[in-house]
């Protein structure tokens, strides 16, 4: 799910990218609107999904991490001991 929220996230920036230069577009003389209408409509739907996924999987999240590192210490605070 991680790796699908980081997609979704990079997806939101590549749209934007797109909207960014459709508008840049008619510094030239060549605007697509077409480009930025599709991506703002991409890149805020994109973020939004992401953000939406990220709020609602964050406990699942901090559970993996949390249980991961209980069963990895050892018990004294992570303090490096040399033998």
């Amino acid at each position: 799910m991680r790796l699908f929220i980081t997609i979704l996230s990079m997806t939101s920036i590549i749209a934007f990218g797109y909207a960014l230069a459709g508008y840049a577009g008619y510094a030239l003389g060549h605007g697509r609107e077409d480009y930025i209408f599709f991506g703002l409509l991409l890149g805020i739907l994109t973020g939004s999904l992401s953000l939406w996924l990220w709020k609602r999987w964050m406990p699942l999240f901090l559970e993996e991490t949390d249980s991961g590192e209980a069963e990895h210490s050892d018990g004294d605070g992570g303090i490096y001991h040399p033998e």
